[in-house]
């Protein structure tokens, strides 16, 4: 074969594996954007994911679509994305660490799973009750609980969700014990603590927000570093008598692992140019979260050191992971 005919079929040969990606990316952007949020609608999750989703058409000129796929803690959803196509067409949004059973595993292991797309927003957690306990100050409700170990009972989201940690964090930093009751989702939660089957919820602004004004909750604290500028009569967690602590949800957005860097890099663009919009700050607010940004690796150093700090609930026995 001629020299020249022979580079031209090696060049050919070693451009093919590129022409493939590329063509893989552009079928994938002619199909909708499946965003996954793991939990049910109504929660903070949704109501976020929700609001990124609508500015993402946009933002990455194609039809994006939410599909909720709730079950344990996250986990459904986490599979589901981490098995599916790896072209950029399905994207999780979820908590920083999107599934329960990531806290079972090495940290480096996640990323063999989900690869890191885009921080998206945190929000600080209200601590609120239902409005029949007598309770009126956080440190009320702590004596309480003192009182009568394991006779309060706290919801979550679900085991292991983020915050379900942050009760566990508070528990810790107050001495005291309640009991966990799990549901599948923030709005059967937030329905049993108005019922009165449950006392108490560390929960998003977004989720506790709708039911202030009716009566039947009352916040305690605020677990940000500073008072809520939209309720400054609320006090942090700190200023009640336990300087230093502060929890946050904080929000990022996956592949599965495996997606080409090209596919993962249009994601983050996109929706860095949705978060900054005046439209989606606006709405962002109303609901109590604060937008971020960056790039994948931040999402990524945050997303292990999460993983890490959790370590310490889970070697104490206050977080199952084996569901």
């Amino acid at each position: 074969m001629h020299r020249r005919t022979l580079l031209k079929h090696i060049a050919a040969g070693a451009l093919a594996p590129m022409a493939l990606t590329i063509n893989r990316m552009a079928a994938a952007r002619e199909t909708p954007l499946r965003v996954i949020v793991p939990f049910p609608p109504g929660g903070g999750t949704d109501v976020l994911g929700r609001v990124i989703a609508a500015t993402l058409e946009s933002a990455l000129d194609r039809s994006v679509v939410v599909e909720n796929k709730p079950g344990a803690s996250g986990m459904l959803g986490a599979d589901y994305t981490a098995n599916g196509a790896k072209d950029g067409s399905i994207l999780l949004f979820a908590g920083l660490v999107p599934s329960v059973r990531y806290y079972a595993r090495p940290p480096e292991e996640v990323l063999k799973q989900l690869a890191p797309v885009c921080p998206i927003a945190r929000s600080p957690y209200m601590v609120a009750i239902n409005s029949d306990l007598p309770a009126k100050t956080l440190d009320e409700l702590i004596a309480k609980a003192k009182r009568e170990p394991k006779g309060l009972t706290f919801g979550s989201p679900g085991n292991a969700t983020p915050q379900h940690l942050a009760t566990e964090l508070l528990q810790a930093a107050c001495g005291i014990d309640m009991l966990h009751v799990p549901y599948r989702g923030t709005g059967p939660m937030m329905t049993d603590l108005l019922g009165g089957q449950i006392q108490l919820v560390v929960a998003t602004v977004a989720a506790v927000e709708p039911y202030l004004k009716s009566g039947r909750l009352r916040v305690l604290a605020v677990t940000s570093q500073e008072r809520l500028a939209k309720y400054p009569d609320i006090p942090t967690v700190a200023e009640s008598g336990f300087p230093g602590f502060v929890a946050q949800i904080q929000f990022g957005t996956y592949c599965a692992a495996g997606t080409p860097d090209a596919a993962i890099a249009a994601l983050n663009a996109g929706i860095n140019r949705a978060l900054q919009t005046d439209a989606v700050h606006a709405k962002l607010a109303e609901q109590g979260f604060q937008p971020t940004g960056g790039t994948p690796a931040q999402l990524q150093t945050a997303l292990l050191a999460e993983i890490r700090d959790v370590a310490g609930l889970v070697q104490a026995g206050k977080v199952r992971v084996d569901l």
